[in-house]
């Protein structure tokens, strides 16, 4: 066992790529990033930073770029203009090259001692979800979230505690999955499909952060409605449909949940 001070070994055949999405996040990219990489550099062997900057109109940019600069595990793609979380994760996904695909938004919300927890637990099941231990947004962000979680929960027999956080799948999983949803629910859809399909999670529960620049691109009404439909539509295509990847009967995941002191 490793001395309290000392950082833990990474096993000799786990690597991962790391989806960083931003949007007009200049303030909080590089400290999102550096976080990343401090906790997954001594836990894989290898891996790589995918920052894909979706149409930014400030310096989100030009932060990105420097990191690339400073660290050549960093890569960075721009769209052009703003399409969506959902294409900048999708393209992620596409370009992630080793064993194991995570996706983390690039907001800052996530403490560096909690990027450690969930990485840490890589290898114990086919996938690391997340959930809120504490919520420090607003009630009405609190409200809306969790009303979405037990609704999706009820729609589609699962036992998640939340459904957009940050986590960590299997990239050979991840590629196989044929997501149709926009905004944010795309997070959760691939989630839900790759429960679906059999893979095996562990549940840790973080303390966000509380923003401390910008604005949550959330919780705006056209993103509201887009979920709402993309729930139905969800619903018809695995539930209806059965379009979920084929694969053994789905699993609970493993018992095993952790919280984590802010």
């Amino acid at each position: 066992m490793p001395a309290a001070n000392e950082r833990p070994e990474a096993p000799p055949d786990r690597t991962i790529s790391v989806i960083v999405t931003a949007m007009n996040e200049e303030a909080n990219l590089r400290p999102t990033v550096e976080a990343v990489v401090a906790s997954v550099a001594p836990r894989f062997v290898a891996y790589e930073i995918l920052v894909i900057d979706d149409g930014s109109q400030d310096r989100t940019g030009d932060v990105a770029a420097g990191l690339a600069a400073e660290n050549p595990h960093v890569r960075v793609y721009r769209n052009p203009v703003n399409r969506g979380l959902a294409s900048s994760y999708r393209r992620g996904i596409g370009l992630a090259a080793y064993q194991h695909t995570s996706w983390v938004a690039g907001n800052n919300l996530v403490p560096a001692h909690a990027f450690d927890a969930i990485y840490e637990r890589v290898g114990d099941a086919d996938m690391v979800v997340t959930y809120l231990a504490r919520d420090v947004r607003g009630p009405g962000r609190r409200f809306l979230s969790r009303a979405f979680t037990r609704i999706v929960n009820l729609l589609f027999g699962t036992r998640l505690r939340y459904f957009t956080g940050p986590c960590v799948y299997r990239t050979a999983a991840a590629k196989q999955v044929q997501a149709v949803a926009r905004g944010s629910m795309f997070v959760a859809e691939m989630l839900l499909r790759l429960v679906k399909a059999g893979e095996s999670y562990v549940q840790v529960g973080i303390h966000p952060l509380p923003r401390s620049s910008g604005a949550s691109k959330s919780f705006r009404l056209r993103n509201i409605v887009a979920v709402g439909g993309s729930i139905l539509e969800l619903f018809w295509n695995v539930r209806i449909r059965q379009r979920a990847l084929a694969g053994a009967p789905p699993k609970t995941g493993l018992p095993h949940d952790e919280k984590i002191s802010a």
